[in-house]
């Protein structure tokens, strides 16, 4: 029996952005970084993981220059890259003759619309805020499973847990991640979920609150300031941007509080609306 053509299939290529990066490359000289992430909606973080996959395999090739006294990178897809893509297409197109031809195919199906295993997982992660003001470090992070459970604690839970849980799975949870930094004076967290929809995080954000902790340029938000049973305070920012609603929040004192959660807030809503 003859190989199935899902086994041509190159696990370099076929994912669906670096896919999509070869084939925009295919029918010109050179692309844009910048060109080449607005066509493919992705952000610069999740654009530069996968050029450099393609990189790494020989597929592409990045030129960086000064124009206008500005640096820019050039994209170009090397001869390498241009016989890859072709024998991926051709066992694509194996693949829908077998389809149209043969009935339904699960594998075929499953290969076709399946994305990378944790391909998901790390795009989110790529919105969640890593650069952060001196002093703090990131101690920890995890992927957060549909179900609201952080894939690499799963033991993890806190007091307000089984009420997000409800009410994020109520609006279709995709999943998300979880973020946490320490530094002398004070700790951050950054929780984000996906939700199945744009109205999803407005309708939360909607339903809690009015906030006792304003935030500029920061709606649509809830910001709160409460009292820690423990001593010190507790500063929260909800953010939403689109399907993602996003908690920042931050134990420490009153002024260290006032001082960087806004800062923290303001470098996640920025990762959320570029």
């Amino acid at each position: 029996m003859d190989p199935h053509p899902a086994q041509r299939l190159d696990d370099v290529v076929h994912q669906r952005v670096r896919l999509g990066i070869l084939t925009v490359l295919s029918s010109e000289p050179r692309v844009a970084f910048t060109v080449l992430r607005d066509l493919l909606g992705q952000p610069d973080s999740g654009l530069s993981r996968h050029l450099r996959v393609l990189e790494d395999a020989r597929l592409v090739g990045t030129d960086k220059v000064i124009e206008d006294r500005k640096p820019r990178t050039w994209i170009s897809i090397t001869e390498a890259g241009r016989h890859a893509l072709r024998q991926e297409l051709a066992a694509l197109r194996s693949m829908m003759t077998a389809i149209e031809t043969g009935g339904a195919d699960p594998l075929a199906f499953a290969t076709l619309l399946g994305d990378e295993p944790g391909e998901r997982d790390r795009e989110r992660a790529d919105l969640v805020i890593s650069e952060v003001p001196e002093g703090f470090r990131m101690s920890r992070e995890s992927a957060v499973d549909s179900h609201y459970k952080l894939v690499s604690m799963p033991a993890a839970d806190w007091s307000s847990h089984s009420s997000q849980a409800l009410t994020f799975r109520s609006h279709g949870l995709l999943g998300g991640h979880f973020r946490s930094f320490a530094s002398p004076t004070a700790s951050a967290h950054v929780m984000l979920v996906e939700l199945g929809n744009e109205e999803g995080p407005i309708a939360i954000l909607s339903a809690l609150a009015p906030s006792t902790l304003l935030i500029d340029e920061m709606d649509p938000y809830r910001g709160f300031l409460l009292d820690r049973e423990a001593g010190g305070k507790l500063g929260i920012c909800w953010l939403a941007a689109d399907r993602y609603l996003a908690c920042v929040s931050m134990t420490g004192e009153e002024e260290v509080i006032r001082e960087l959660l806004p800062q923290f807030a303001s470098g996640q809503r920025a990762k959320l609306t570029r």
